[in-house]
């Protein structure tokens, strides 16, 4: 018994590649200055990373969340211990060239989600 061919399928026209829409980034020179205002950024050992990352824009403001990664060795440790040291949430104006630090404070470390104290 003879089965029968799948008729052939025409051929799919290739999807037109969509170029990516670029975020907006704080300038360096402005970012470097609010963090040496903040944490004495110029002062600050074995930083790995520091990053500006755009989370959305809402008018002419802009908020963007900034951590600074630093890494340590510790003695008898397999591989390095890298943790967030600062992060910031902040509203960036680009019309003024302004940084304003919109960051929180933890209400209270030593209770948790309960209201109970830690132990």
């Amino acid at each position: 018994m003879r089965t029968k061919n799948k008729p052939r399928t025409k051929p799919v026209a290739p999807k037109p590649v969509e170029a990516k829409v670029s975020k907006p980034e704080i300038p360096k020179k402005i970012l470097k200055d609010f963090l040496e205002e903040q944490c004495n950024f110029s002062q600050l050992k074995n930083i790995s990373k520091m990053k500006g990352a755009f989370l959305w824009q809402k008018g002419n403001i802009q908020r963007y969340r900034i951590n600074i990664w630093q890494t340590t060795y510790e003695l008898g440790e397999f591989c390095p211990n890298t943790k967030i040291v600062h992060s910031y949430f902040v509203f960036y104006y680009p019309d003024e060239q302004m940084i304003v630090d919109k960051t929180e404070e933890p209400v209270d470390k030593h209770k948790n989600l309960l209201g109970r104290i830690r132990k």
